[in-house]
């Protein structure tokens, strides 16, 4: 059973994923709570209507918030009944007090053991989960303890010796701790994986499992995300039971002004269709999504060493260079911002020009997320989407879910590309020698090859073909350092 729910939500929820939670209300949509002129203030639910102790009603009164954000009105019925709970949702919508104020009245304040565990995958994000946890728990008498990496551990011991009930903290250093004995995980009954999605890009979700498997089987789960990868379907299908999916994500719905277009070609073609895509364009906004890190890093350094202003973002940045690329990309010093869709998230850019899947998703939602981006505000938008023979399933699958008129865009490649025999290694099978093969052969390198590598060229000195190659070898290597890290 799941339920589907999307309308406005607290103008005063940071629309970053990173800060969303329990932030000031704005002052005017509380002075005129009917702000939406389809509800009726008086048939809007409130706070003071759900299920919550009301201690803990109190204090969210107190602090100035009356109506829930929709993830927070369908989430915390069915948190406080016990349930699993599965909540899909976009940015800024308040997850965080979608599952913190309904954990809270169910904690025992005479219990010293921990009873409750939050995961998140950044320490930015659980230092402001830890204070929305701490706000709420005070009402209740309710200790909350901080465990990130980053920090010094002494002081988040003191908070776990002083008896905490509840437990924030990144998956890294809350297994540290349970490794070494510093926490013990026997008695929790509630347990919230928040932007799951986001750990399973920092490439968390192995340590989340073994995490998971120290705490009871009969425990409250709940996960939050605003996609579900097939890695994340298969946790929960392993850690959850039975769990509800409340989604407040419309996932079929597109901007009509999108124009969608996609063109056919093989992997190691694509960065020349983008090298071509900036030259027609240049000076306007793009968004590249690729699926892993490592096409974001190695797209991004092509593009920024032939000179366009290019910038990344994906799971191993921290929040300091998140802010830094968002913000050159929002004042248009960076203009071609390549990046996982996690990574992305809490982007708000007005008018996009246009967004380029390099890599086609796994998900028909991811799909549609990623086109969103473009053709907002009236403007005329436009998606490009690359699709190589490995995807053409996937390709088909979005094309048929969607219903979307997706026109194909003819492309004819430069004449001489070749794949980059180092790409080849790695999705290829394993490659003989340490080198990848009869390159390392020591003398097959000179005459048995007609004249030396090829990718030699000059440097090879006609008969030190061999050394030749090892130099350029070595001179490549060189090249690859000097270029200063961004």
């Amino acid at each position: 059973m799941g339920f589907v729910l999307s309308r406005p939500y607290n103008k005063g929820m940071n629309e970053d994923d990173f800060l969303s939670g329990l932030d000031e209300p704005d002052a005017d949509s509380q002075d005129n709570p009917a702000e939406n002129p389809d509800e009726p203030e008086s048939e809007k639910v409130r706070f003071s209507d759900l299920p919550l102790p009301a201690e803990i009603r109190d204090r969210l009164l107190e602090k100035g918030f009356v109506y829930p954000t929709p993830i927070q009105e369908l989430s915390i019925p069915v948190a406080l009944e016990g349930k699993d709970l599965i909540g899909k949702a976009e940015t800024g919508t308040g997850k965080t007090l979608a599952f913190t104020a309904p954990i809270m009245g169910k904690l025992d304040p005479e219990r010293v053991g921990i009873q409750a565990l939050v995961l998140c995958p950044t320490r930015e994000l659980a230092q402001q989960v830890e204070e929305v946890a701490s706000l709420l728990g005070e009402a209740v008498g309710i200790r909350v303890a901080l465990v990130v990496g980053g920090i010094h551990a002494a002081q988040q011991l003191i908070q776990l010796r002083r008896g905490a009930q509840m437990v924030v903290g990144t998956p890294g250093r809350v297994l540290d701790f349970l490794k070494s004995g510093k926490i013990r995980l026997g008695w929790v009954e509630h347990v919230v994986l928040d932007e799951a999605d986001r750990m399973l890009d920092m490439g968390f979700i192995d340590d989340v499992s073994n995490i998971l498997e120290h705490t009871p089987p009969e425990r409250q789960t709940c996960l939050f995300s605003a996609t579900l990868p097939p890695k994340i379907k298969s946790l929960t299908r392993r850690f959850m039971k039975n769990p509800e999916t409340i989604s407040t994500i419309s996932e079929m719905a597109t901007n009509p002004e999108i124009d969608q277009k996609f063109i056919r070609c093989q992997d190691h073609a694509k960065k020349y269709w983008v090298h071509q895509l900036l030259e027609a364009h240049p000076g306007e906004t793009c968004i590249i999504f690729c699926n892993t890190r490592r096409s974001v890093i190695e797209l991004d350094r092509d593009l920024w060493g032939r000179g366009y202003p290019a910038g990344s973002l994906h799971g191993d940045h921290d929040q300091e260079r998140r802010f830094k690329v968002l913000e050159g990309f929002r004042d248009r010093k960076i203009t071609t911002l390549v990046a996982t869709d996690v990574a992305a998230r809490g982007l708000d850019v007005e008018a996009v020009a246009r967004v380029v899947n390099y890599d086609v998703p796994d998900e028909v939602e991811t799909y549609v997320h990623r086109i969103g981006r473009t053709g907002r505000a009236g403007a005329l938008g436009e998606s490009y989407s690359l699709v190589d023979p490995a995807d053409k399933l996937s390709w088909n699958r979005i094309v048929s879910e969607t219903g979307f008129d997706i026109t194909e865009e003819e492309w004819t490649p430069p004449k001489g590309i070749r794949p980059d025999p180092r790409q080849r290694r790695r999705s290829g099978p394993p490659s003989r020698g340490r080198h990848g093969g009869p390159r390392s052969g020591g003398p097959r390198s000179g005459g048995s090859r007609g004249g030396g590598p090829r990718g030699s060229g000059p440097r090879s000195g006609g008969s030190r073909s061999g050394g030749g190659g090892n130099r350029s070898k070595g001179g490549g290597n060189r090249n690859r350092r000097s270029r200063p890290e961004r």
